[in-house]
C-alpha cells in the first residue's frame, strides 16, 4: 500500500475530527443508558482494575471490560465514556479510510476513483446508522471489536502487499484475537479475510497458505468458547431459541431489515419489534432478497468487484454466525457498524465513476450534511432514558419489553402514574414478563407512600 503524505494524512485525520464532532458533540453530555448499569455503572467487576483482574478467568470480553475499567478508574463519569467512544470511532474511520485506500488500489480504474476512500470514511462517520454504536456507550462492544478487525485486515493487507511476514504471521492474528476479546462475533474474521483476496484478483488456495496463521486463532478460540461454561451456557440457551429452518427465515427477515436501516435511516430503533418466524414460507420476500443480492455478487464479481465485495462482506457478517447461533435480539443496528462500511465504499466509487468532479462535491456535501443532520437528530434521543424508550415505544408499540423500560425510567423519574400506565401495558401485551409484573408492584409502593390512589 502506498504511503500517505504526511500533510495528506493531517488533512483527512483532521476531516474526519471535524466530522466525528459535527456528528457527535453533542452526545457527551448524555447520561448512562439501559444496559450500561447492568454492564457499568452496577458492575464492581470494572470499578478497580483488582476487580478486573480477578474477574478475568471467566473469559467474557476481558478487553472490552478492561476498557471500561480504564474509564470508570478515571472518573470522568458518563462524559469520559463517551470520548472514548468517540476516539474509537475516528479511529476507525481512519480505518476505513486505509483501507479504502487499499482496495482502490487494487483497481484498474484507481485514477478515477482517487477521491472515493476519502468520501467513503466521511461517510462511515456520519452514517447515523452507526449512533446505537457511537452514541450508545454499550455499544462499544461493536465499534471496540471493529477497531482491532479492521486492524487486523489492514495488517493482512501491508503484510500481503509488502512481503512482510510480521504483519502476515504475527500481527494479523494478534489483532484478531484483540477482537474477539472485545466480541466474540469477530470469528468471521478469516472469512473475511477471503473475501478482501477474492475479490481483489486473488485465489482461495494461495490467499489460505497465508491467512493460516488466523485460521489457527479461529480453532483455538473456537475451542475456548466450547470448553468455557459461560460460552456454553449462552449457546445452549441460543440454540433452544428456534430450530434451524425456523432460524434461517427469522434472520434472513432480520437482515433485509438491517439493509434497509442502512439505506433509510429514517426510523432507528434500538428495540426493534421483529417477528419470530416458524418456518421459510414465512420469509418468501426476504429469502427472494437474499437470493436477488447473491446472484448481483457473483454476477458483478469481474467488472464490478466492490460491489461484490460489498454484498459478500455483508452477508459473512449477518448471516453464516446467526444461522447456528440464534440471537434472543434478532437485530440491532450495532451489526452494521462491521458490517456496512464496504456498502459505502461501493457507493462512493460508483459515484466517482459516474460523475464529474463538480457534480460529485455537490451530491457528496449533500449526502454528508444529510447524514449529519439525522446524526445528531439520532443523539437527541440518547439525551436521557425517558427520551430514549419514549421513541422506541413510538416505534415498536406492541412489544411488551418496550413498554416496561419506558416504566423503569419513568419510576426512577417519580413519575409514578406514568410508570404503571407503562407496565400494565407492558402485562397486557405479554402476562408473563415478570419484570413487568415486579416494577408495577414497586410503583404501586411508591404512589401508596406519595399518598397517592391506585387506578384500577
Amino acid at each position: 500500500m502506498r504511503a500517505s503524505r504526511p500533510e495528506t494524512t493531517f488533512a483527512v485525520l483532521l476531516w474526519l475530527a471535524l466530522a466525528v464532532l459535527a456528528g457527535y458533540a453533542n452526545v457527551l453530555g448524555s447520561p448512562f443508558q439501559f444496559d450500561d448499569y447492568n454492564v457499568i455503572v452496577n458492575q464492581p467487576q470494572v470499578h478497580s482494575w483488582a476487580s478486573w483482574f480477578a474477574a478475568i478467568d471467566n473469559g467474557i470480553r476481558p478487553l472490552l471490560k478492561f476498557s471500561y475499567t480504564l474509564n470508570w478508574t478515571m472518573g470522568t463519569g458518563a462524559t469520559g465514556f463517551h470520548l472514548a467512544n468517540l476516539l474509537i470511532h475516528l479511529a476507525n474511520a481512519w480505518l476505513v479510510y486505509r483501507l479504502a485506500q487499499a482496495f482502490v488500489l487494487q483497481q484498474w480504474q484507481t485514477d478515477k476513483m482517487r477521491h472515493a476512500a476519502l468520501l467513503t470514511a466521511l461517510l462511515f462517520t456520519l452514517h447515523p446508522v452507526h449512533t446505537e454504536a457511537v452514541s450508545y456507550i454499550s455499544g462499544r462492544s461493536a465499534s471496540l471489536m471493529t477497531l482491532f478487525y479492521l486492524a487486523g485486515l489492514h495488517s493482512y493487507i501491508n503484510g500481503r502487499t509488502q512481503g512482510d511476514w510480521r504483519s502476515l504471521y504475527l500481527f494479523t492474528p494478534l489483532l484478531f484475537l484483540l477482537a474477539l476479546a472485545a466480541k466474540e462475533t469477530a470469528v468471521t474474521f478469516p472469512l473475511a479475510l477471503l473475501a478482501w483476496e477474492l475479490c481483489c484478483g486473488g485465489r482461495w488456495r494461495p490467499a489460505l497458505h497465508l491467512m493460516w496463521p488466523s485460521w489457527a486463532v479461529l480453532c483455538i478460540a473456537t475451542l475456548f468458547f466450547l470448553l468455557s461454561d459461560s460460552y456454553t451456557d449462552q449457546m445452549q440457551r441460543s440454540a433452544e431459541f428456534n430450530d434451524m429452518q425456523g432460524n434461517l427465515a427469522t434472520h434472513l427477515a432480520g437482515f433485509v431489515w438491517l439493509l434497509r436501516q442502512w439505506l433509510l435511516p429514517l426510523w432507528l430503533n434500538i428495540d426493534p419489534d421483529l417477528p419470530l418466524l416458524s418456518g421459510i414460507g414465512d420469509a418468501l420476500l426476504p429469502l427472494t432478497i437474499f437470493i436477488g443480492l447473491f446472484v448481483t455478487m457473483l454476477a458483478c464479481w469481474r467488472r464490478r468487484p466492490w460491489l461484490s465485495f460489498a454484498l459478500a462482506w455483508v452477508i459473512v457478517q449477518l448471516i453464516p454466525l446467526y444461522l447456528f447461533l440464534p440471537r434472543l435480539d434478532i437485530a440491532n443496528e450495532r451489526q452494521l457498524y462491521l458490517a456496512g462500511w464496504p456498502l459505502l465504499l461501493a457507493l462512493s466509487i460508483e459515484l466517482t465513476l459516474r460523475l464529474n468532479v463538480g457534480t460529485l462535491r455537490v451530491l457528496a456535501a449533500a449526502l454528508l450534511l444529510t447524514f449529519a443532520s439525522l446524526t445528531v437528530q439520532r443523539n437527541q434521543v440518547y439525551g436521557s432514558e425517558q427520551s430514549l424508550w419514549q421513541d422506541t415505544v413510538q416505534k415498536s408499540p406492541d412489544k411488551a419489553r418496550v413498554h416496561n423500560n419506558l416504566g423503569h425510567a419513568y419510576l426512577l423519574a417519580q413519575r409514578h402514574d406514568e410508570a404503571r400506565r407503562e407496565f400494565s401495558t407492558a402485562l397486557q401485551l405479554d402476562p408473563r414478563l415478570f419484570q413487568a409484573r415486579h416494577n408495577l408492584y414497586r410503583a404501586d409502593e411508591e404512589i401508596e407512600k406519595a399518598g397517592g390512589t391506585l387506578r384500577p
